[in-house]
């Protein structure tokens, strides 16, 4: 199969999983609410799960010693992030109209299309010595260093989309790109080699989950290639706004992730 018939059929999967995972919401939301997907990671001693609310959002957790993250993705892509070790938590919030970063009674908001500067400067203030953040940026940093030989489960590629959330709020401008790229080396490496797969690789759920991460780390690329040929002045608007696209499309992959997984067969 070619990359273009993966990526259609990936687009018409994914088109159907939401009016299916809706109907079934409203079928039976206390069972659909149970169900879900769990994943441990043994070299981090960490537990991925994600499962859906009676909301239809997607539920993703990530649980090790005494560091939490709760995540809820609503099928648009909004999401809402909690980091929590004992007593410190940050909330993060993105959608289209930028971030809201919450710390004890201290909020910032900034939309990165339009940042100056100033809302990074204050978002990375705003986090300076979080113990939540700093274990989940170990947590993250061992996912993305990890052995090539090591399989990346889906829900800790998940766990690496917010590490390039968290990382950029902490002043790490380039970990959108360099995880985008990370998260898809895998894939694309087999796509340079095989050119093609048989029939049916595509079609699980984890596999059109890694896919539509593959595309949109494609458009990410595109877009970044062409802010370059911006006035000088305008380069790093336009950079921001390929880089917060694909953070947008991240998420929402989460949940159609999640969705897939509620398909009756």
């Amino acid at each position: 199969m070619s990359r273009t018939s993966c990526v259609a059929a990936l687009c018409l999967a994914l088109a159907v999983v939401p009016g299916v995972a809706a109907g079934q919401n409203r079928g039976n939301t206390d069972s659909q609410a149970r169900r879900g997907y769990q994943e441990y990671d043994r070299i981090t001693d960490a537990t991925f799960a994600v499962a859906t609310d009676t909301g239809g959002n997607a539920v993703f957790t990530v649980r090790g010693g005494d560091f939490s993250l709760e995540k809820v993705v609503s099928p648009t892509g909004d999401a809402t992030i909690r980091l929590i070790q004992g007593k410190d938590v940050v909330t993060i919030a993105i959608n289209q109209s930028g971030f809201q970063i919450g710390r004890g009674r201290r909020t910032v908001r900034f939309d990165p299309r339009a940042d100056d500067g100033e809302g990074l400067d204050a978002a990375r203030s705003l986090l300076l010595g979080s113990r939540a953040v700093r274990s989940f940026k170990r947590l993250a940093a061992s996912l993305e260093d990890r052995d090539e030989t090591e399989e990346d489960g889906a829900l800790a590629i998940g766990a690496l989309v917010d590490g390039a959330i968290v990382q950029l709020l902490d002043g790490d401008l380039d970990a959108p790109k360099r995880i985008s790229k990370r998260i898809t080396r895998k894939r694309r490496a087999a796509i340079r080699t095989i050119k093609g797969r048989a029939p049916g690789t595509f079609v699980d759920c984890v596999g059109l989950y890694e896919i539509a991460l593959l595309d949109s780390w494609s458009k990410f690329e595109g877009c970044a290639q062409e802010s370059t040929g911006y006035l000088w002045w305008l380069r790093d608007f336009v950079y921001r706004a390929c880089e917060f696209e694909w953070l947008l499309r991240s998420q929402q992959y989460l949940w159609q992730f999640v969705g897939c997984f509620m398909l009756p067969f």
